[in-house]
């Protein structure tokens, strides 16, 4: 995900955290894609599908905003190029 880690890379000393949860993945084959798309954003898994279930995902890729309170105040479902103006005015929106 290239245009969430131009995300990362712009926000990473402001309080915005990008977080990838993969789902039934094996740890091998995240490292592997996590290595080879250089991604420095924190990628956890969740190997039983509980979280997942938790929020709803029903398919993939789904992308949430969650305050700094953890109140989900936004979702997307589907690929989205995030590295975008109005993204990047929305997440300073949100900072403010």
């Amino acid at each position: 995900m290239p245009s969430l880690e131009k995300i990362h890379q712009r926000f990473k000393d402001r309080p915005v955290a990008v977080v990838a949860i993969d789902i039934e993945e094996k740890r091998e084959t995240v490292r592997k894609h996590v290595r080879s798309n250089g991604l420095t954003y924190t990628n956890l898994l969740d190997t039983d599908g509980r979280i997942s279930a938790l929020y709803g995902v029903r398919s993939t890729p789904m992308k949430y905003l969650i305050d700094k309170d953890g109140n989900l105040i936004g979702a997307a479902l589907g690929y989205r190029d995030w590295d975008q103006d109005e993204i990047n005015i929305l997440i300073e929106e949100l900072l403010k």
